[in-house]
């Protein structure tokens, strides 16, 4: 019984400061729906056009997104429910947004995080494996848009509003933000319920020990592709926590315990299995809570696989190279 209330209050403090992001997300963007600022940002989004074929109204998701990957799905949902996206084309949207990630984390996380404790090669070379995972989403993106979108016509999406908004129009204004709470408001209590649930359950897991159980996986693995038993403890500290995982991996380095290759085909190895681990903690509960279970394990499930699969095919051949 402890452990399922121990488990509800941090389900309750892990979700509480998203709940409230794509609240704000999605109250901004049905307000700038409504007074026709998309058909405004129409023509910037030429550019998505040209590149993958995406819709230009989604440009507004892309600029959140710089900010708030949280945000910017969010203002994809609320395009979807306003039926001017499809269901092809937020996933697409959504995965192009996530392309960008490494831009903001780089400056957020990356140097200021991974590169000190992991030293200029290790980090380095951890970096620049995300970045090209980025990238992979980012071609993808580009080729599916090209293949399973119709050819983009501009007039497509024109502003279907409800309200002329205008600045010196006091009861205009009160009437939309009603109208833009209201909504949101109907929006957010499907999805308050499912991420509550669904990281709950993710979190009791965690809590119960059943993730720890990964090491009997990896063991012999790690000893296939030539690991030392040394740094089993730290690759399975870094597989549930990344943060601590870089920090037992820097003692290692520091200690000459592993040198650098050791630690890169450690990390890239582990990452494997992080993934997912990271993934079904964080990313798929936010996106089913987002975009409906269908939609929200879909992308979900391409967006894993395919940075699974780059940090595979890096793995194999640097264990080529050296």
């Amino acid at each position: 019984m402890e452990i399922l209330i121990f488990t509800f209050l941090q389900t309750i403090r892990f979700i509480f400061p998203i709940i409230v992001i794509i609240f704000i997300a999605f109250f901004i963007s049905q307000i700038l729906f409504e007074i026709g600022i998309f058909r405004k940002i129409e023509p910037i989004g030429k550019v998505l056009t040209k590149i993958a074929n995406l819709p230009p109204i989604a440009i507004i998701s892309f600029i959140a997104s710089l900010g708030s990957a949280l945000a910017g799905n969010s203002i994809l949902q609320n395009l979807r429910e306003n039926k001017k996206l499809t269901d092809k084309e937020v996933i697409l949207c959504s995965l192009f947004n996530s392309s960008i990630t490494p831009i903001r984390e780089t400056f957020t996380f990356h140097l200021p995080v991974v590169l000190p404790t992991l030293g200029l090669i290790v980090g380095g070379f951890y970096i620049i494996t995300l970045w090209l995972g980025s990238i992979v989403l980012l071609i993808f993106t580009v080729i599916a848009g090209r293949l399973l979108l119709p050819k983009r016509n501009l007039e497509e999406y024109k502003y279907t509003g409800n309200y002329n908004f205008s600045k010196s129009n006091t009861k205009n204004f009160k009437e939309l933000c009603t109208y833009a709470f209201n909504k949101t408001i109907k929006q957010m209590k499907k999805i308050v319920f499912m991420f509550l649930g669904i990281t709950f359950i993710v979190f009791l897991c965690i809590n119960l020990g059943l993730f720890k159980k990964i090491k009997i996986i990896i063991l012999p693995l790690a000893k296939l592709i030539g690991l030392p038993s040394q740094v089993i403890p730290a690759l399975t500290l870094y597989i549930v926590s990344p943060v601590l995982g870089y920090a037992s991996f820097s003692s290692l380095l520091h200690k000459g315990i592993i040198n650098s290759e050791t630690a890169i085909i450690s990390l890239l190895f582990g990452s494997i299995f992080m993934l997912p681990i990271a993934y079904l903690r964080s990313f798929f509960p936010q996106w089913i809570a987002i975009f409906g279970l269908r939609l929200g394990l879909i992308r979900g499930l391409i967006s894993m696989n395919l940075i699974i699969l780059t940090r595979f095919i890096i793995l194999i051949t640097f264990l080529n190279f050296i």
